[in-house]
This record gives structure tokens, C-alpha cells and sequence, in this order.
């Protein structure tokens, strides 16, 4: 494996106090004995970590807050498991091949009700549960960050909400603005909407949610043309991602994993059976391979095109039919709401007691999400680089608001195709580490596997996965460069405050506030222009910078840690088709004025900070044996924080 990082324990000084904040992608942590994947219901932050967060070295003020979420949990994406299945169990009625007609019959039952619930809901829509997680989140985003809603109330600033065009993401959208609203707020959420940004937010396909196609000739459809063909190239035969996903899924464990789990539903003659001639299912209507397409029963194609599946769809393995089982056990998990009256169904029944079973099946279903959106193959950055426009927006999104735009939140919502690359292009927890480029794998040293790589779904990108920007500004001039002050960076996945990858050097020694300088250079591969740290000493803002005692912009400090040039690359791309468009939203306040003018502070009447940094260097000296001794421990555990 080629690591890209490790992603140690940060000391976070703040008040006088240091707490370690352990960087947990999933927020609950990534065990959590379901084993659902991608399809994990999203975890709200506890109150130690919504208490926890820290604050803004003294004299920045909230000037910015900006986010990328993922969907809230949703139903299935279009009549395809429970379609699947259907088809497989018609036939084992026939044969007598469910290991009882009880069985059989429940089996069936359940087939019905998660189609009818579907239906009811909308294939691919958001549900109850979904709704339920981003309002949530619209109301923490609120909490977190009231002093900057208050201001832009104040101010008359305003929010945007975008939304890569597809439904579901729309629909949290609007749930989120919700609880913007709810939380008190709703000054700024009037007559907002989610705007489709299908440029943005969907880059991953050529044709949008809508059918259209991105415009010819333009940067969003090469980036979408030439993902697209270097995935469809890995995944023919003789790709090394069909390589390494036919060699896991070949492995005994997956077909032993299938034969267990089938076992408690059909006899073992009809599970021999499958594969062979009559017994391969294609999602048509007789499962033929030629058959017509397949409808939900009871649907209406015209208003829910989702409800027709496509009919390339097929269970023609054992392992086929139990991953297909596996899906409708985990996206179950997202609809509790919808799992009652006359469409009630409870695939776990058939899985209750195989959680080795659910794991392997987990780690299979990761491997494709693994290769295909994320970190990907050695020294290929094709699965992520796609996501370069969007970290672009953000840093867009700040130089707009410090040169005057009256935009105080910005708030994308999103799919896992969006984050699954944007947690690899920024290196975040779990999503540092490669897999070989083996075109010829001979063990699992040689793929992706849950033994060898951090990368899981479940944590990676849950249902309602986010990643949040905070901004603080300061007024007046930096004596250290002469210029604005730098306005100063923190950053949330999902909703637990961590610090970004290694190469970025934050302020202080353990902090988690980084100089968007600092980012544009460790992240986008800019000039360093100034000294990354701020000065412990207090500094005058109105004082002129003396040329002799000015820091070298270019040194990286000796108490922070080095930066590194680990993988993914993040250099910024001199090729068109990787240029975003310009993402500049129109100012209603003058650029000279500068977002930083509404919010009252007086430099005068900044705190001095020697008394803060004492404290830290004392603070510092207590903690480095500490924070040695358990940095070593981590690194020996081989943990992913």
C-alpha cells in the first residue's frame, strides 16, 4: 500500500486549555457492527464536540461560513435490487427453492413492501430520515456560527444555496434552509431556493440530472468526458479496476460470504443453480436478458422515472444475489419512516447473527466507491482531480467576501460522487492511502481490502456527509506583509472540527486555523507569499511593517510541522479542461469597504496576546512529552484518526 498520509492526533490550544481532538471522519467512529456502507444514516455530532469547537485566534471575527453536503438518506435509487430479487424468487417458488414456504413466503412479502414503500416515497427521493439530517444540520450551521448570522441580518448580507440539479439534493437543500429557519435565521432564508449548479455539483457525468448535456466545448464537459472515459477504460476487461474488483469479488470469502447468507433463504441445490442457463435474472419484466423493461407495480412512470429500472442490471452469481440481498439490508437503514403500515419489510432478519458476513460484503461494495470516486490507483489522480472546480469555488468564495461581496454563507448540496473525490482531494481522514496499480493482483496485498486501507464508506461519505468551511477576518493592515490581514480558515467534516492534511501549517503549533494563504499553497500548489504562523506577540494593525524584522514568506516554520508531498496530488492544473468556470457572485457592497468594515471592531481595542502566550508556551511544554508518547502509540496501532 502507498500511504499518503497519516493523520496523527492535533493538540488544539484554545482558552487558556489544550484538548485533543481526535480527527474521526464519521464523527461516531467508522465501527459501528451494521456494516452499511455508503448507505449509513448520518451521525449527529454529541455535545462535547458541538462544545468543543474552537475559536478564532483573538481579534478575527466570523466573516464566512461555506459547505459541501452530501443527499440525506434517501430510498433506492431506481427499481433495480428489489426487482432483481423478485425476478430470482419467482423462480425459486416455481422449484421449490426457498428452504420453506414460510420462508418463501415472507421473503416475497418483504420483496413487496420495500417496493410498495418506494413507490409511495419516490424511487431515489429523500425520506423522512433525510429530511430529518439536514435540517439539522441547517440549524447546528446556525448555532455554530451565530454572531456571523446576527451581522448579516444586520448588514442586509445574504446566503446561497446550490444544488447539483438532482432532486434529492434539492430537497435537502430546501430542508437545510429549513433549519436556517428554524434556528432563527429566517431573515436571510426568504425567498432563497437551491440553485442548480450542475457545472459545480455534478461534475462527474456529462448529461446533468436534467438530460441535458453540459454545454460543447466547455471545461465542465471535458473534466466530465475525460473522467468518465478513464473509468469506463479501467473497468473494461483488461482495466486494472476490473482486474482488482473481478480478483476480490473471486476471492473464496465472497463466495463462501454468499453461500452462507443464501443458505438461510434458498435450499442448496437452487443456490448450485445459479449461474447456469435458466437461472441468470436480468431486471426485465420475464428476466430475460431481451424482456421488456421492468416498472415498480403500482408506480407511475410518468411522474417517477427512477421506477423503471434499466435492464442491464443481473444477478448471475451467488455473490450477485447476495450483494443484491446486502443492498436492500443497508438502504432499509434510511427508511425507517417509510418502513410501516401496508409496506413494511425487514431484510436484516435474514442477516441477523453473519455480521463477518456484512463486514466482507461492506468492504465489497467499498472497493468499487474505493477505485472508481476515490483515492483510486498509485500514481493516478483521475478519480479526484474532477473535484478541483469545486475546491476552487471555495477559495472564490472567500476572496469574493474579503473583496466585498455581501455573501455571508454559502451552502452546496451534493451527492456522493461529489464528496467521495473532495475527501480524496483534500486528503481528509481515511481517504490518504492508494492501492496498487496491479493489473495482475495475486493477493490482497494487491487490492483494496479493510486489512491494508482506512477508506470506508460508512465514514467517508455517509448519507448527509459535509464538509464545512469557517472564515475569520481581522481589520487592519498585517505589519508582517503590509497588506489586509489574511483571513484565517477552520474546517468540519462532519461536523467534528480537524485540521487539514500535514503539508498545511497551521497558525500555531496544534491548531486547527490555517491562513487561507496557507491553504491556496499546500492544497492548490501556489506560492507560499507570507509566513504561514501569526506572531504570538500583539501587533498594531496601523502599524507600518518594518522591511528588516518581516519574516521570510518562503521559510516554513521550525515549531510546525513540515509540509510533505504526499498523494493525492493537489497541484492545480494547467489544462483547461480543469479550470472551473468563475464562480464571482455580484457585490452589494462597495470592494473598498471589504466584508470586514460591518463588523464593529475597533483595533484599538484588541485584546493583547501575551498573556495568551504564555500560557500556550506553557501549556506547549507540558503537552509535547504527552503528545509524543501518544503519537507514537497511534502510528504503531496503525489507526486512521
Amino acid at each position: 500500500m502507498i500511504s499518503l498520509r497519516s493523520t496523527p492526533a492535533r493538540l488544539v490550544l484554545g482558552a487558556g486549555v489544550f484538548a485533543l481532538t481526535l480527527a474521526v471522519a464519521a464523527g461516531a467512529g467508522a465501527e459501528t457492527g451494521a456494516h452499511l456502507s455508503s448507505k449509513q444514516p448520518y451521525r449527529e455530532p454529541d455535545a462535547a464536540t458541538l462544545a468543543g469547537y474552537t475559536h478564532a485566534p483573538d481579534g478575527y471575527t466570523p466573516l464566512l461560513t461555506e459547505s459541501v453536503a452530501r443527499h440525506g438518506s434517501r430510498g433506492l435509487s431506481e427499481y433495480k435490487y428489489d426487482a432483481l430479487l423478485t425476478r430470482l424468487s419467482e423462480t425459486a417458488l416455481a422449484e421449490n427453492g426457498f428452504v420453506s414456504p414460510e420462508i418463501g413466503q415472507r421473503f416475497l412479502a418483504d420483496l413487496r413492501g420495500i417496493t410498495a414503500a418506494n413507490v409511495q416515497n419516490g424511487y431515489g427521493q429523500l425520506t423522512g430520515q433525510g429530511a430529518t439530517q439536514h435540517q439539522g444540520l441547517g440549524e447546528r450551521a446556525v448555532a455554530r456560527n451565530a454572531a456571523l448570522f446576527a451581522q448579516a441580518e444586520k448588514d442586509g448580507d445574504r446566503i446561497i444555496a446550490e444544488t447539483s440539479g438532482e432532486a434529492r439534493a434539492t430537497e435537502s437543500g430546501t430542508n437545510f434552509l429549513a433549519g436556517v429557519t428554524k434556528a432563527g435565521a429566517g431573515a436571510l432564508t426568504r425567498g432563497i431556493t437551491p440553485e442548480p449548479r450542475p457545472d459545480l455539483l455534478y461534475f462527474h457525468k456529462s448529461q446533468n440530472p436534467d438530460g441535458t448535456t453540459k454545454p460543447a466545448g466547455s471545461p465542465e464537459l471535458a473534466r466530465a468526458q475525460a473522467y468518465e472515459a478513464y473509468v469506463a477504460a479501467q473497468t473494461a476487461p483488461g482495466g486494472t479496476i476490473s482486474a482488482a474488483l473481478d480478483y476480490i469479488n473471486a476471492l473464496p470469502r465472497s463466495v463462501s460470504a454468499a453461500d452462507d447468507v443464501l443458505s438461510g433463504i434458498f435450499t442448496p441445490d437452487f443456490i448450485a443453480k445459479i449461474g447456469t442457463p435458466g437461472h441468470v435474472w436480468y431486471n426485465t419484466v420475464d428476466g430475460t436478458k431481451k424482456g421488456a423493461v421492468s416498472c415498480a407495480p403500482g408506480a407511475d412512470p410518468a411522474k417517477d422515472k427512477s421506477a423503471c429500472g434499466s435492464p442491464k442490471k443481473v444477478i448471475a452469481t451467488p455473490v450477485d444475489a447476495a450483494m443484491t440481498l446486502y443492498n436492500l439490508y443497508i438502504i432499509g437503514a434510511d427508511m425507517t419512516a417509510e418502513n410501516t403500515g401496508d409496506h413494511t419489510f425487514d431484510f436484516g432478519s435474514y442477516l441477523n447473527g453473519r455480521d463477518a458476513d456484512l463486514e466482507w460484503f461492506a468492504s465489497l461494495l467499498d472497493a468499487e466507491d474505493f477505485y472508481e470516486k476515490g483515492p483510486g490507483l498509485a500514481g493516478h489522480d483521475d478519480t479526484y482531480r474532477v473535484a478541483q472546480p469545486l475546491l476552487d469555488d471555495f477559495f472564490a468564495t472567500i476572496d469574493d467576501r474579503m473583496a466585498g461581496d455581501n455573501v455571508a454563507a454559502t451552502f452546496r448540496f451534493a451527492h456522493a460522487e461529489t464528496i467521495i473525490p473532495f475527501a480524496a482531494l483534500l486528503k481528509l481522514p481515511g481517504s490518504t492511502r492508494q492501492a496498487p496499480d496491479n493489473a495482475h493482483p495475486q493477493s490482497l496485498n494487491d487490492v483494496f481490502d479493510y486489512t491494508n486501507n482506512p477508506w470506508r464508506g460508512e465514514s467517508v461519505t455517509p448519507m448527509a456527509a459535509n464538509v464545512q468551511w469557517d472564515v475569520s477576518g481581522r481589520v487592519g493592515t498585517d505589519p508582517a506583509t503590509g497588506r489586509a490581514f489574511t483571513p484565517l480558515v477552520r474546517m468540519l467534516y462532519n461536523e467534528r472540527e480537524i485540521g487539514f492534511t500535514d503539508a498545511c501549517v497551521p497558525v500555531a503549533a496544534g491548531s486547527t486555523w490555517y491562513k487561507v494563504s496557507e491553504l491556496k499553497h499546500c492544497l492548490n500548489g501556489a506560492e507560499r507569499i507570507e509566513d504561514p504562523r501569526i506572531a504570538a506577540a500583539p501587533v498594531d494593525p496601523t502599524a507600518s511593517p518594518d522591511p528588516t524584522s518581516a519574516p521570510d514568506p518562503t521559510a516554513v516554520p521550525t515549531a510546525s510541522p513540515a509540509p510533505t508531498s504526499a498523494a493525492p496530488t493537489n497541484t492545480a492544473s494547467t489544462d483547461p479542461a480543469a479550470t472551473g468556470p468563475s464562480s464571482a457572485k455580484p457585490s452589494a457592497r462597495p470592494a473598498a469597504a471589504g466584508a470586514l468594515a460591518s463588523t464593529g471592531l475597533e483595533a484599538e481595542n484588541l485584546m493583547p496576546l501575551a498573556l495568551l502566550a504564555s500560557s500556550a508556551l506553557l501549556l506547549g511544554a507540558l503537552a509535547v512529552g504527552w503528545f509524543v508518547l501518544r503519537r507514537r502509540r497511534l502510528e504503531e496501532s496503525e489507526t486512521e484518526l
